[in-house]
């Protein structure tokens, strides 16, 4: 299935023929095509999770690009999540979902290439989509709740139409507005979330021009220039582990070699390490100490990490056929055991969920199957 990024023209005849909100015309004359971006990364949607940092909020969910091209929202409640309801709208590309104490706010690019708020309260209650003004953007949202800023921030990244990478920052109710970050990306920004202030500054990854893997810095007062981290040119998003003190500890992303690599940004003189015996075929997802990708015969395999060293063992089938990229994420270090819950779309259009429960840190048991999510189909 082509990837909704990749697919404005899509999205438009979208809203004109289901007579969905779009969100508008752009107010400036045509300009020229953005420079290239992502076109042979994973061509794959992926469901994005509410990352609620504290666990204190009480609504917490996951969000996906319906197949009508809308906004679809699904909310947790212990292991188990409600029916996808439509918030409406066309957008373009997966959304980026974050749990502060408005409720889950959620950060989209629509299809004037704008970026787009929509919120939907602790009470349930939706606010409907306003504009995050002044950025036209040429790819996906990525949206953080910054420890190192006042209660209540939400930090945002967009690559724009100089292919560089942008941030914006809401603090103290305010926009501040877009600043650029500088760089060249050719694959969707991700952002490290920071648990502790221990490790500085938010860390930010890209794939640069070159295909290698750039990292940078931004705080509330300081930028670091986009450096490249070690030699190896990479053929996926970068994904990051976050669930530790120190953001952007330890990366992973898809080789030339389709296989996954990792390195620890901890340790100095790290270099890109292989994880043997599995050809990815999408992006990857890491949560605690678990990794996940889809292999060639469209099911997703799991590595833990088990070596006394820090390795990661020998790939886990987990039955069932996947058609995107996989989600996971743990409790911890949001508290509560260390079950492990697994998100894909099925190749029915269903957005299913898979949980692998955990006693003492060690599995008691393999994953359970995958149980669709009740409402529309995920793109």
């Amino acid at each position: 299935m082509r990837h909704p990024r990749r697919s404005f023209a899509t999205a438009a005849v979208l809203a004109a023929a289901a007579g969905l909100l779009a969100f508008g015309s752009p107010a400036v004359a045509a300009v020229p095509p953005p420079p290239a971006y992502a076109a042979d990364l994973p061509n794959l949607s992926t469901p994005q999770v509410a990352y609620d940092r504290t666990a204190t909020q009480s609504s917490r969910g996951v969000t996906a690009r319906g197949a009508d091209g809308s906004l679809l929202y699904s909310t947790r409640s212990g292991n188990a999540f409600g029916p996808l309801q439509s918030l409406g709208g066309v957008i373009v590309g997966d959304p980026s979902t974050v749990v502060t104490s408005r409720g889950t706010e959620i950060y989209v690019r629509g299809t004037d290439d704008q970026v787009y708020t929509n919120t939907v309260a602790p009470s349930g209650a939706v606010t409907g989509y306003s504009q995050v003004p002044g950025l036209t953007v040429t790819g996906e949202v990525e949206s953080i709740v910054p420890i190192d800023e006042p209660a209540g921030s939400v930090r945002l990244f967009a690559r724009g139409t100089d292919g560089a990478v942008w941030t914006n920052v809401r603090r103290n109710g305010a926009w501040a507005g877009w600043s650029s970050l500088g760089g060249f990306a050719t694959s969707d920004v991700t952002a490290s979330r920071l648990i502790s202030s221990i490790g500085g500054n938010v860390r930010i990854f890209i794939r640069g021009a070159d295909h290698r893997v750039y990292e940078g810095r931004v705080g509330p007062a300081t930028v670091t220039a986009f450096r490249p981290i070690g030699e190896m040119r990479v053929t996926s998003n970068v994904a990051v582990r976050e669930d530790v003190a120190i953001n952007g500890l330890e990366i992973f992303a898809r080789g030339e070699d389709n296989r996954v690599w990792t390195m620890n940004l901890f340790v100095t003189g790290s270099t890109w390490q292989p994880l043997n015996g599995l050809t990815a075929a999408s992006d990857i997802a890491v949560s605690t100490d678990f990794l996940y990708v889809r292999g060639p015969d469209n099911a997703v395999y799991a590595s833990r990490r088990s070596g006394a060293d820090g390795s990661f063992g020998a790939y886990e089938r987990v039955d069932g056929e996947a058609s995107g990229n996989p989600a996971a994420f743990a409790l911890a270090p949001n508290g509560g055991p260390l079950t492990q819950f697994l998100l894909v779309r099925q190749p029915s259009g269903a957005l299913a969920l898979n949980l692998r429960p955990f006693n003492g840190g060690v599995p008691a048991s393999p994953f359970g199957g995958y149980t669709p999510i009740a409402g529309p189909a995920v793109d």
